[in-house]
């Protein structure tokens, strides 16, 4: 044995079964329940609460904590259905397990950190409100849903595909729920150890005195479809807390109302009994009252409920009129009507929830889509009927998928990309079992065969399974016919069916008077539950059976499975008795052998987890390539024709147009020629990106197939996504250099056009006092006089410097003192810029005028340093600093 801690079942040298089992039992006894063994997430259900240093509203994999846990399921999961390397794509995660094995709580971390993570995006107040409906309706869904069983306190009686919606954003903008096959048979009859759906309980404990009056009759526990409460760990007395959920999740008031009148009455009816009266049978006067407030609930009269039961409709059509007739039932007719109305309403009750919320949380428009499947686990009790037969059989498909999708599949691309492989065997691999339960002659297409003979005795059942009798993975002797059973052997162990009521339950008849008595109920609610089901009218083909019905819907979900990238957690059973802190190596090793976690681990330690074609890859990752030494390059390319030479090695030129232009046999190159050229060019720029980021250790990781790189650890990945990040946070900062130094340079010019019209100004305004001081000393100048030669001169050397005429320095009182201010028509952004600098920075006295000289000073920024760009002198708005001399 490695190490009790690692993470990764991959990581040991020696893989079996026996150190995978201990690497396992030694992580569980120290409370780490999840374990990679591949891609796929091992969790052993603890059967008690385990705190975590786990957060939901926190990303994962940037923390430094690197325990294996279902959150991290959940980011991959949302990291894939982005627009990663070029490409996006749909995702599923399908969760399987034994019953007990903690599917359902494993599907909710799943859902709460999906929709908690997408309350960080833009659309937060959207995904707010889609995360409390969804969230919301997980518990009213899981109350009509699930039950207690033997195996398990929160056992999911049916299947459910729940679909988070996401835009281009990755932000959540709507999802909605595909159910399967409910498991109705538990209202009216619960086997040993097991018990009717939480709803039932949650009911009966948490009505109000008013509102027990007004939906049941009496006592809480004398109802028969809910005999006893179980003593397990499911709440049954948070009623307040399920009503708050019930609400958050968009059902009203009215809703509310309407459904527990449907509720009360599937409990009321439990409670009619039937008693023998002369040679017919009648309603025992202890079930008056529960008759009474049945009819009531569910809109009919107690006499037309009564002959409902009672009697049974029975048609004829003569020649051009048509008879009916009612016939006494006998007491298993009564009891079989009756229950058949307490199970239709139920499983169109349960229908009508999972639409109505659908309706309000599904979105028309959405570019990708998460699936989390939550489906039955195996199941193997003391008496198997139909439900086990189907819940089994889905198992069977699932594991035959993953079968075939992760191990064959990808043994096949291998193969087909020329990449170093070796073969598997895969003990697993459990198609023959699939092809005798659904397969050509099969048990379902005889069950079917006898629905459509109306042979519904169980002996003739197992007599008409005979001729099966030689298929390895069936067991049906001359014994099991007499005791009406036949055993399958599964992937998962040996489980014995019995034959009673197969036909039954697989033809799902319900009475055609039955179906319109509810559909002329004057309940408005109960019209519409049962109207969405209308029955066959004359002409029509008969409805499918169950087992067909059911096998259809299973090939949809597996095609919709199979166009998602998919994602797998395995949920173990630590032991059969459901208690804490205990691990039962067989046990556990049984469901190790039949889940396919060793030939998981065999295939993650040969294969690659990620793989990208080329010409994705370089989409993705160009910006990491190398400088390309035009030398070499030249050297590289040489012998080949122009048209080949890449100029830009990530822009790959076509060869068609050098093939169609050159005519000269000897310069073309054949197709097999060029395709290898080009893949061999595409190889060397990946290799190159590749060994430019991670280190020569992990070159070995990374295999190089016809189409296809293969990176085998997901370290490769995130170093080139760090490295990528890496790069354009550089590339920005470039931008941002350049910007700034082009605002720079646009602010120098204006500063040196407003810096030359302020000293020209102030020479001007110097000029002209001097010119006036001259003109008063020697006034002969203008005239023609010559008293002073000096005079002279300086009048024609200020003539000769007096531009921008309309631009002028003057003088300005400010109270005691005087302020130049410069003055002028034009309204151009240089002078502009010199008036705003000459009022801030100006001259506060005529005396600075004959002292000081026009300039200005800049500070040398940070960003031209870093940027390597040469500082020339930029003007600032610190203004003059130094005036004229």
């Amino acid at each position: 044995m490695e190490s009790p801690l690692l993470t990764d079942a991959d990581q040991l040298t020696i893989l079996t079964n026996s150190t995978i089992l201990e690497l396992l039992k030694q992580r569980f006894l120290q409370d780490k329940i999840y374990t990679w063994a591949g891609t796929t997430l091992v969790a052993v259900n603890p059967y008690r609460f385990i705190n975590l240093p786990f957060q939901l509203n926190q990303p994962i994999t940037s923390r430094k904590y690197d325990e294996p846990h279902i959150y991290k399921i959940a980011e991959n999961a949302v990291n894939s259905i982005r627009k990663v390397a070029g490409e996006k794509s749909n995702t599923s995660v399908i969760v399987s397990g034994e019953s007990g094995s903690g599917k359902t709580e494993s599907t909710k971390y799943l859902l709460n950190w999906i929709t908690t993570y997408n309350t960080h995006t833009p659309t937060k107040r959207h995904a707010q409100h889609l995360e409390q409906q969804v969230l919301s309706f997980s518990p009213v869904l899981e109350a009509f849903g699930n039950a207690c069983t033997k195996c398990n306190d929160n056992s999911s009686r049916f299947g459910k595909y729940i679909v988070l919606q996401f835009d281009d954003n990755t932000s959540i903008v709507g999802a909605y729920m595909q159910t399967y096959l409910l498991e109705k048979t538990r209202v009216v009859h619960q086997g040993a150890d097991n018990f009717n759906f939480h709803i039932f309980y949650q009911f009966l404990e948490g009505l109000s005195p008013e509102d027990r009056d007004r939906y049941l009759v009496g006592d809480a526990k004398v109802y028969q479809y809910a005999k006893s409460t179980p003593n397990n760990g499911y709440e049954y007395d948070s009623w307040s807390r399920f009503l708050q959920m019930w609400r958050d999740a968009g059902f009203t008031g009215t809703h509310q109302h309407q459904i527990f009148e449907v509720l009360g009455g599937i409990l009321c009816l439990g409670n009619i009994q039937f008693v023998p009266h002369n040679d017919d049978i009648r309603i025992s006067d202890s079930s008056e009252a529960f008759l009474l407030k049945s009819s009531e609930l569910l809109g009919m009269s107690k006499e037309r409920l009564s002959q409902l039961l009672l009697y049974r409709c029975i048609s004829a059509s003569h020649a051009r009129r048509k008879s009916v007739f009612y016939k006494p039932c006998t007491l298993v007719e009564a009891e079989s009507r009756r229950d058949c109305i307490a199970k239709l309403l139920y499983d169109n009750l349960f229908k009508f929830l999972i639409n109505h919320v659908n309706c309000k949380i599904k979105s028309e428009t959405h570019t990708s889509f998460i699936g989390l499947l939550d489906i039955y686990g195996f199941e193997s009790f003391q008496v198997n009927s139909l439900e086990q037969l189907c819940i089994n059989y889905a198992n069977e498909r699932l594991q035959l998928y993953f079968v075939q999708h992760y191990l064959k599949d990808i043994q096949a691309e291998y193969l087909e990309e020329g990449v170093a492989w070796e073969e598997i065997f895969l003990c697993s691999d459990n198609e023959s079992c699939v092809q005798l339960m659904s397969g050509s002659p099969s048990i379902f297409s005889l069950l079917d065969e006898e629905c459509q003979l109306n042979r519904i005795k169980a002996q003739e059942v197992s007599e008409q399974l005979a001729p099966l009798s030689g298929h390895p993975n069936l067991t049906c002797r001359h014994k099991d016919v007499l005791n009406k059973q036949f055993s399958i052997q599964h992937y998962a162990g040996c489980v014995t069916y019995s034959s009673t009521g197969l036909v039954e339950k697989n033809m799902d008849l319900i009475p055609a008077d039955i179906e319109t008595a509810l559909v002329e109920s004057q309940s408005s609610f109960v019209t519409c539950l049962i109207a969405s089901n209308p029955p066959a009218a004359k002409g029509v083909p008969k409805k499918k059976t169950v087992l067909s019905r059911f096998k259809h819907s299973l090939d949809d979900l597996l095609s919709k499975l199979r166009s998602t990238e998919c994602m797998y957690v395995r949920c173990i059973k630590p032991n059969n008795a459901g208690k804490s802190a205990i691990f039962d190596d067989k046990f556990v090793s049984r469901q190790l052998a039949a889940c396919g976690i060793l030939e998981t681990v065999k295939i993650r330690s040969q294969a690659h987890s990620t793989r990208i074609s080329y010409v994705t890859f370089m989409s993705a990752y160009k910006i990491l390539s190398p400088p390309v030494d035009t030398k070499s390059a030249g050297k590289e390319n040489e012998g080949l024709p122009k048209t080949t030479h890449f100029k830009n090695k990530f822009k790959r030129r076509t060869l068609v147009p050098s093939i169609q232009h050159n005519k000269g046999p000897q310069s073309l190159l054949s197709p097999d020629v060029a395709v290898k050229h080009v893949k061999n060019d595409d190889e060397m720029v990946c290799r190159s990106i590749i060994e430019s980021v991670v280190s020569l250790d992990m070159h070995k990781l990374v295999s190089y197939g016809l189409s296809k790189i293969f990176i085998k650890s997901s370290s490769i990945l995130n170093a080139l996504e760090k490295a990528k990040r890496k790069k354009l946070n550089i590339c920005a900062f470039s931008i941002q250099c350049a910007w700034r130094r082009y605002k720079l340079l646009k602010l120098h010019k204006l500063q040196d056009w407003a810096s030359r019209i302020i000293t020209r100004a102030v020479k001007r305004y110097l000029y002209l006092k001097k010119l006036k001081e001259c003109q008063r000393r020697a006034p002969e100048v203008l005239t023609g006089g010559i008293k002073d030669p000096d005079a002279k001169d300086v009048v024609c050397e200020c003539e000769g410097m007096l531009p921008l005429p309309d631009v002028e320095v003057v003088a300005v009182k400010q109270g005691e003192h005087e302020r130049m201010a410069l003055h002028g028509p034009y309204n151009t952004p240089q002078v502009s810029l010199a008036r705003e600098i000459f009022s801030k920075d100006g001259l506060v006295s005529i005396r600075q005028m004959f002292k000081v000289k026009v300039h200005f000073h800049v500070r040398a920024s940070s960003i031209l340093k870093n940027s390597h760009i040469a500082p020339d002198m930029y003007i600032t708005q610190h203004g003059i600093l130094d005036c004229i001399e």
